[in-house]
Protein backbone atom coordinates (compact mmCIF):
# COMPACT_ATOMS: atom_id res chain seq x y z
CA UNK A 1 0.00 0.00 0.00
CA UNK A 2 3.06 2.13 0.78
CA UNK A 3 3.95 2.21 -2.91
CA UNK A 4 0.96 2.68 -4.29
CA UNK A 5 0.20 5.96 -1.94
CA UNK A 6 3.93 7.25 -3.09
CA UNK A 7 3.29 6.63 -6.74
CA UNK A 8 -0.02 8.64 -6.37
CA UNK A 9 1.74 11.22 -4.52
CA UNK A 10 4.63 11.40 -7.19
CA UNK A 11 2.04 11.54 -9.71
CA UNK A 12 0.13 14.65 -8.12
CA UNK A 13 3.29 16.23 -8.01
CA UNK A 14 4.20 15.82 -11.64
CA UNK A 15 0.77 17.19 -12.24
CA UNK A 16 1.33 19.94 -10.32
CA UNK A 17 4.31 20.91 -12.02
CA UNK A 18 2.99 20.59 -15.44
CA UNK A 19 0.02 22.32 -14.33
CA UNK A 20 2.47 25.07 -13.15
CA UNK A 21 4.04 25.16 -16.02
CA UNK A 22 1.47 25.31 -18.85
CA UNK A 23 -0.05 28.37 -16.59
CA UNK A 24 3.41 29.71 -17.06
CA UNK A 25 3.91 29.44 -20.80
CA UNK A 26 0.36 30.94 -21.10
CA UNK A 27 0.94 33.84 -19.17
CA UNK A 28 4.26 34.57 -20.33
CA UNK A 29 3.42 33.64 -24.25
CA UNK A 30 -0.02 33.09 -24.93
CA UNK A 31 -1.79 36.86 -23.56
CA UNK A 32 1.54 38.68 -25.13
CA UNK A 33 0.11 40.09 -27.65
CA UNK A 34 2.78 41.37 -30.25
CA UNK A 35 2.39 45.13 -31.26
CA UNK A 36 2.17 46.17 -34.34
CA UNK A 37 0.06 48.87 -35.77
CA UNK A 38 -2.58 46.67 -37.50
CA UNK A 39 -4.08 44.90 -34.44
CA UNK A 40 -3.61 48.63 -32.70
CA UNK A 41 -5.80 49.97 -34.91
CA UNK A 42 -7.86 47.30 -34.44
CA UNK A 43 -8.60 47.42 -30.74
CA UNK A 44 -5.91 50.13 -29.23
CA UNK A 45 -7.01 49.69 -25.40
CA UNK A 46 -6.47 46.00 -25.46
CA UNK A 47 -3.06 45.80 -27.29
CA UNK A 48 -1.27 49.19 -25.91
CA UNK A 49 -1.02 46.90 -22.39
CA UNK A 50 2.72 45.06 -23.15
CA UNK A 51 4.37 47.62 -24.92
CA UNK A 52 7.83 48.34 -23.83
CA UNK A 53 9.69 49.85 -26.50
CA UNK A 54 8.74 52.75 -29.25
CA UNK A 55 11.21 53.56 -32.10
CA UNK A 56 11.29 56.81 -33.85
CA UNK A 57 13.05 57.34 -37.48
CA UNK A 58 15.52 54.15 -36.40
CA UNK A 59 16.17 55.17 -32.44
CA UNK A 60 14.61 53.02 -30.09
CA UNK A 61 13.50 53.89 -26.54
CA UNK A 62 12.51 51.79 -23.38
CA UNK A 63 9.37 53.27 -21.97
CA UNK A 64 7.37 52.86 -18.75
CA UNK A 65 3.46 53.05 -19.64
CA UNK A 66 1.30 55.31 -17.89
CA UNK A 67 -1.90 54.24 -18.48
CA UNK A 68 -4.23 54.39 -15.47
CA UNK A 69 -5.41 58.63 -14.58
CA UNK A 70 -3.32 57.95 -11.55
CA UNK A 71 -0.48 56.75 -13.01
CA UNK A 72 -0.39 59.90 -16.00
CA UNK A 73 -0.97 62.23 -13.30
CA UNK A 74 2.32 61.28 -11.82
CA UNK A 75 4.23 60.54 -14.94
CA UNK A 76 7.33 62.08 -14.43
CA UNK A 77 7.31 64.04 -11.94
CA UNK A 78 9.78 63.57 -9.00
CA UNK A 79 12.31 61.98 -11.31
CA UNK A 80 15.97 62.81 -10.80
CA UNK A 81 16.91 61.64 -13.83
CA UNK A 82 16.31 59.68 -17.12
CA UNK A 83 18.29 57.40 -19.27
CA UNK A 84 19.22 58.78 -22.68
CA UNK A 85 17.32 55.93 -24.69
CA UNK A 86 14.33 55.51 -21.85
CA UNK A 87 10.90 57.17 -21.45
CA UNK A 88 7.44 57.07 -20.72
CA UNK A 89 4.57 56.64 -23.16
CA UNK A 90 1.11 58.33 -21.80
CA UNK A 91 -1.66 56.06 -23.09
CA UNK A 92 -5.39 57.69 -23.14
CA UNK A 93 -8.81 55.86 -23.97
CA UNK A 94 -9.25 58.41 -26.48
CA UNK A 95 -8.15 61.53 -28.73
CA UNK A 96 -7.73 64.38 -27.51
CA UNK A 97 -5.75 67.54 -27.05
CA UNK A 98 -4.06 65.52 -24.21
CA UNK A 99 -2.55 68.68 -21.58
CA UNK A 100 0.85 68.39 -20.09
CA UNK A 101 2.64 71.03 -17.34
CA UNK A 102 6.06 70.47 -15.18
CA UNK A 103 3.97 70.42 -12.15
CA UNK A 104 6.93 68.44 -9.51
CA UNK A 105 9.07 67.57 -12.54
CA UNK A 106 12.31 67.87 -11.53
CA UNK A 107 14.26 67.15 -14.96
CA UNK A 108 13.98 68.62 -18.81
CA UNK A 109 11.66 66.80 -21.17
CA UNK A 110 10.24 66.23 -24.36
CA UNK A 111 6.74 65.99 -25.28
CA UNK A 112 5.63 64.35 -28.33
CA UNK A 113 2.02 64.34 -28.91
CA UNK A 114 1.10 60.81 -31.00
CA UNK A 115 -1.98 60.32 -32.53
CA UNK A 116 -4.26 56.80 -33.13
CA UNK A 117 -2.34 55.92 -36.04
CA UNK A 118 1.11 56.55 -34.30
CA UNK A 119 2.09 59.41 -36.11
CA UNK A 120 3.68 62.14 -34.56
CA UNK A 121 1.09 65.13 -34.70
CA UNK A 122 3.30 67.87 -32.21
CA UNK A 123 5.91 68.09 -30.06
CA UNK A 124 7.68 70.44 -27.73
CA UNK A 125 11.35 70.41 -27.20
CA UNK A 126 13.48 70.66 -24.20
CA UNK A 127 10.86 71.64 -21.42
CA UNK A 128 12.46 73.09 -18.58
CA UNK A 129 11.49 72.27 -14.33
CA UNK A 130 9.46 75.02 -13.00
CA UNK A 131 11.25 75.26 -9.61
CA UNK A 132 9.15 77.27 -7.44
CA UNK A 133 6.30 78.53 -9.77
CA UNK A 134 2.77 77.88 -8.33
CA UNK A 135 0.50 76.13 -10.28
CA UNK A 136 -1.10 78.91 -11.69
CA UNK A 137 2.24 79.87 -12.83
CA UNK A 138 3.38 76.56 -14.50
CA UNK A 139 3.15 76.79 -18.92
CA UNK A 140 0.62 74.48 -20.11
CA UNK A 141 1.33 72.28 -23.13
CA UNK A 142 -1.09 71.32 -25.43
CA UNK A 143 -0.83 69.98 -29.02
CA UNK A 144 -2.34 71.39 -32.39
CA UNK A 145 -3.91 68.21 -33.33
CA UNK A 146 -6.01 65.29 -31.50
CA UNK A 147 -3.57 62.36 -30.24
CA UNK A 148 -4.30 59.49 -28.66
CA UNK A 149 -0.38 58.83 -26.87
CA UNK A 150 2.09 61.08 -25.31
CA UNK A 151 5.52 60.01 -25.51
CA UNK A 152 7.98 61.68 -22.63
CA UNK A 153 11.98 61.71 -23.37
CA UNK A 154 15.03 63.19 -21.64
CA UNK A 155 15.04 67.10 -22.85
CA UNK A 156 16.87 67.57 -26.14
CA UNK A 157 15.85 64.03 -27.51
CA UNK A 158 14.01 64.89 -30.26
CA UNK A 159 16.80 67.54 -31.59
CA UNK A 160 19.11 64.43 -31.96
CA UNK A 161 16.71 62.15 -33.86
CA UNK A 162 17.73 62.61 -37.32
CA UNK A 163 14.69 62.75 -39.45
CA UNK A 164 11.94 63.72 -36.89
CA UNK A 165 9.28 65.73 -38.25
CA UNK A 166 5.30 65.87 -37.25
CA UNK A 167 4.75 62.76 -39.16
CA UNK A 168 7.15 61.20 -38.38
CA UNK A 169 5.93 57.14 -37.70
CA UNK A 170 6.36 55.66 -34.21
CA UNK A 171 7.04 52.19 -33.62
CA UNK A 172 5.83 49.75 -30.32
CA UNK A 173 6.24 46.53 -29.58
Amino acid sequence: MKKKELLYCYIVILLILFASLGSYLFLQHGLRVKSNRSSLEKNPNEQVLNISQVSIENVEFSVELAQTPTEREKGLSGRTKLCDQCGMLFIFESDNYHSFWMKDTLIPLDIIWIDKNWQVVDFVGFTQPQGTRTDEELPVYQPQKLARYVLELPGGTVKKIRKFKIGSEVLVN
